[in-house]
C-alpha cells in the first residue's frame, strides 16, 4: 500500500510499476486505486446482506400467513362457542380480545421455550460475542414476535367479533 500525491497520473504509476517488477522479480504487482479497492469490498460485503434479508422476508411472511391461517381455523372451529357468548350478552369487543389474548399466551409460552434455548449460545460462548450482543437481540426478537403475534391475530380477531350469533348457533 503507497501513499501518492494526488496529482500522480499514469506515468507515475508505469513507473512505479516498472521499479517495483525490477526489484521484485517473482511477485505478482498490481496497481489499484484504493477508492475502487473499496467499492468492490462493499459491494461484496453488501450482496450477502441483501440475500439473507429476502429470506427473512420470505420467512416473515410466511410465518404471518401461517399465524392468519391458524386464528381463521380456530375462529371457524369454534363458531359455535363464539356465537353462544355473543347470545349470551359478551360484546364483540371482549371477544376480539378473548382471541387477541390467547395468542398472546401461546406466544409467551413459545418464547419462553425459544428464549431458554436461546440464553445457552451467551452462557456458551458460541460465536465469541458479547454477552451483551446476544441479550439485546433476544430483547429485539421477543418485541419482534409478539409484535407479529398481536398484528397478525388483529384481524381474525374482529373477524370473530363480527359472528352474529343467530347465524353462528343456526349452523351447530
Amino acid at each position: 500500500l503507497i501513499k501518492v500525491a494526488p496529482t500522480a497520473d499514469a506515468v507515475f504509476e508505469a513507473k512505479l510499476y516498472k521499479t517495483l517488477a525490477g526489484l521484485m522479480k517473482n511477485a505478482n504487482i498490481e496497481i489499484e486505486h484504493l477508492e475502487n479497492k473499496r467499492t468492490s469490498i462493499n459491494y461484496f460485503a453488501l450482496v450477502p446482506m441483501i440475500v439473507l434479508s429476502i429470506i427473512c422476508t420470505f420467512l416473515i411472511v410466511n410465518v404471518a400467513l401461517g399465524l392468519f391461517g391458524v386464528l381463521w381455523y380456530n375462529i371457524n372451529k369454534r363458531r359455535g362457542e363464539i356465537g353462544l357468548r355473543r347470545a349470551i350478552g359478551a360484546s364483540g369487543q371482549s371477544i376480539s380480545i378473548q382471541l387477541v389474548t390467547e395468542s398472546m399466551l401461546l406466544a409467551t409460552l413459545a418464547l419462553m421455550i425459544g428464549s431458554f434455548f436461546a440464553l445457552q449460545f451467551p452462557l456458551l460462548h458460541v460465536f465469541d460475542l458479547p454477552a451483551g450482543v446476544y441479550l439485546t437481540a433476544l430483547l429485539m426478537a421477543i418485541i419482534f414476535v409478539y409484535l407479529l403475534v398481536l398484528i397478525c391475530s388483529f384481524y381474525p380477531g374482529r373477524q370473530a367479533a363480527a359472528i352474529y350469533p343467530a347465524v353462528a348457533l343456526h349452523e351447530d
